[in-house]
């Protein structure tokens, strides 16, 4: 009789191993349903303006059509970027549409789309503005690399050394934009009542300039040869 109840206290033993081992481990036939990333859809856009604020020119293909939209969010370029890289950027973003719309005194309305993170479109283009009141536009921003954005790209990040505007000289003139056969300088325009050399753009390259001068490309399309200023050292009036 022992042996038998023995027999039997261990078969419920088992029984209940299996059925702890069963409610524990997921049945084959209903599997553990996986967490799918979110799948943000990523467009092709150019800094633009309208109304007195900052835009982006927005398409699903590099081909258009483009779409004006208000980029909002923690990082919109025209935010993150120094104002001499984003002022002719391209970029792809990723993002997603926000549902609003924002109207702006009676001007126009635009979309507002949330901007969660951006890359080059293209090589990275950036200018300078000899003669310009902004400080931050004399900067030199030569040899950084055009396949990426540099730490000196960003707001925050360290500055490119400044050039001193009074030795600038200009030198030759090339398309506004490198990656658009269209863009070109004014045929009309003059630098103290000489025309710019080269305005068609078949001679910027190569450029050469005098020693302890840098090549400084103009948000114009001009090219100018100057001297950099010490480091820390701020540009003039």
């Amino acid at each position: 009789m022992r042996s038998r109840g023995y027999l039997a206290a261990l078969a419920l033993v088992g029984i209940g191993l299996v059925g702890l081992y069963s409610y524990l481990t997921p049945s084959p036939s209903m599997p553990t349903p996986l967490k799918v990333p979110e799948v943000v859809p990523e467009y092709f856009a150019e800094q633009t303006s309208d109304c007195g604020v900052d835009l982006l020119n927005l398409a699903s293909s590099d081909t258009g059509p483009f779409k004006r939209v208000l980029p909002v969010g923690a990082n919109p370029p025209g935010e993150r970027l120094r104002r001499n890289v984003w002022e002719q950027g391209r970029y792809l973003v990723h993002g997603r549409f926000t549902g609003k719309v924002h109207e702006f005194r009676e001007c126009a309305s635009f979309p507002e789309f949330e901007v969660l993170d951006f890359k080059p479109w293209g090589p990275v283009q950036r200018c300078a503005s000899p003669g310009a009141l902004d400080a931050v536009m004399q900067t030199y921003t030569g040899d950084l690399p055009e396949d990426r954005y540099a730490p000196e790209d960003f707001v925050g990040g360290p500055f490119p050394p400044f050039f001193d505007d009074e030795s600038c000289r200009p030198v030759a003139a090339c398309a506004m934009d490198k990656r658009r056969a269209d863009s070109r300088p004014d045929p009309e325009a003059v630098i103290d009542g000489e025309e710019l050399p080269s305005l068609d753009g078949r001679f910027c390259h190569p450029v050469t300039c005098e020693p302890g001068e840098k090549r400084v490309d103009a948000c114009t399309g001009v090219i100018w040869c100057c001297r950099l200023l010490p480091p820390d050292a701020p540009p003039g009036p």
